[in-house]
């Protein structure tokens, strides 16, 4: 055979063979899924022994991606409060979703709080203690 000819039926072969998986569906990487990682708490009681008087609570809520994350804060024995919505977003500790607020103590309270997280697989948060002592 030529070279001529053999390089031209080379040629055709690999035409054909890739042409033969023209047709076929190639697996694209799948995104994986939301999933919520970890859920923490924390609670800063007030100073003070008079009532009124403020707390603090912080939470944060860990993610694989950004995306909306639904929670609600449970007392432990007691109420679940209503559903409510943060974003995750990238930060420095991979993407978090988090939440804080500042709200009034009126009678004195030894309770314990912790985050429930919707749609999670069962995700919740540490318990964190709020106390006040009214006098």
């Amino acid at each position: 055979m030529k070279p001529v000819t053999i390089i031209a039926a080379a040629l055709v072969t690999a035409l054909t063979a890739t042409s033969a998986f023209a047709g076929d569906k190639i697996a694209t990487p799948q995104e994986p899924p939301f999933k919520i990682e970890k859920a923490q708490l924390a609670i800063k009681s007030p100073d003070t022994g008079v009532c009124p008087t403020q707390a603090k609570m912080a939470g944060w809520i860990f993610t694989n991606k950004p995306g909306p994350v639904t929670y609600m804060i449970v007392r432990k024995g007691g109420q679940v409060g209503f559903p409510q919505t943060v974003q995750a977003v990238k930060g420095a500790a991979g993407y978090v979703a988090s939440f804080s607020n500042t709200f009034q103590v009126i009678n004195a309270v030894d309770a314990e709080y912790r985050i429930l997280v919707s749609h999670s697989g069962g995700v919740v948060s540490n318990w964190a203690p709020l106390k006040a002592s009214c006098q």
